[in-house]
This record gives structure tokens, sequence and C-alpha cells, in this order.
């Protein structure tokens, strides 16, 4: 899911890529978890965007990756598509539809995962080992979930780093 530091999420040719210190996350669990302050950007109620309905591509940035990394480097993953949010945790109140389908809904336990509060020192990534801290209590555990999916087209990318660069605009 998003973090606080920098754009939570940035557009370029018509793709969307996600900053998440959680990749591990949402990839075991096939969930993408936001705050009330990122629905906006599923739901898109700014004029001319679309919003995401099942099918949406996107993808992921591996954050932690870049900030750890000596060669300076962006980690990016996907696209991932969004799929219907059924079956939904009980007690779970749909947020946002799209065609009748629930997009996102409102996790009624945020704080039982799959984000949760830790320092993570054991994942490695192309070969570095990783050090950094997850502090999903920040932002509510991300209470407002959307499930994904790897497309079958599905990548991961590094791109360099440099000045200007795209992803940290």
């Amino acid at each position: 899911m998003a973090w606080g530091y920098g754009p939570s999420v940035v557009h370029k040719d018509g793709h969307e890529y996600w900053r998440t210190w959680f990749i591990e996350e949402c990839e075991a669990h096939g969930l993408f978890g936001l705050t009330i302050g990122h629905l906006p950007l599923v739901s898109k109620s700014a004029p001319g965007a679309p919003a995401y309905h099942v099918g949406t591509r996107l993808f992921l940035e591996d954050a932690p990756f870049f900030p750890n990394s000596m060669k300076k480097t962006h980690r990016v993953c996907g696209p991932y598509e969004v799929t219907r949010a059924d079956p939904m945790p009980t007690g779970a109140i749909p947020v946002y539809k799209a065609s009748g389908k629930t997009i996102v809904y409102l996790d009624p336990e945020p704080k039982l995962g799959p984000w949760l509060n830790r320092s993570r020192v054991e994942r490695s990534v192309d070969g570095e080992k990783l050090l950094f801290r997850q502090m999903a209590s920040e932002f509510d555990f991300f209470p407002y979930r959307f499930r994904i999916r790897r497309s079958l087209d599905w990548r991961v990318e590094v791109l360099t780093h440099y000045s200007g660069c795209w992803l940290c605009a």
C-alpha cells in the first residue's frame, strides 16, 4: 500500500504505479490496502480520470528497495489486475463498486493484518539484504482494501534512479 513519503501513486503513459512497503504481503494475500485519503485515487472522483473496475491494471513499486539500495534503482512489479472483492471478510463494508461489483471494502479488523508493525531484516532482493521498518499503525493498518492478482504478462523491472526521476516526482 501507499506510504507517506513522496507520491503514493505515479501516473505515466496511461499506467499507475503505486508505491508500497508491503509488497510481500500484497502478493501473499492478493490485496492492496488504502487509507481513506487514497480512496479518490481508486474511485477517481477527479474529473476525467477513469475509475478502477475489475480488470484495471496497475504496477507496484517495491519501495524499500530504493532507499536501501546502493545501486539507486527502483524495483517495479506488474502489471497486476484488480479483481472483485468477493469474498469479503465477515463484517466488511463495501465502499466502492463498479458495474455492480465491489472493488473496495472497509475491513472490520484491519489490525489483524496482513499489514503489521515490524522491522524486516530477512528480505533479500537481487542479492541485497534489506533492513526497513513497516509502520502500518501510522496509516490505521490500511483499512480499505481491494484485491489484485498478477497479470499473465507480470514481470519485475529494475529502473535506474536519476535526478528528476519520474518515479520520485
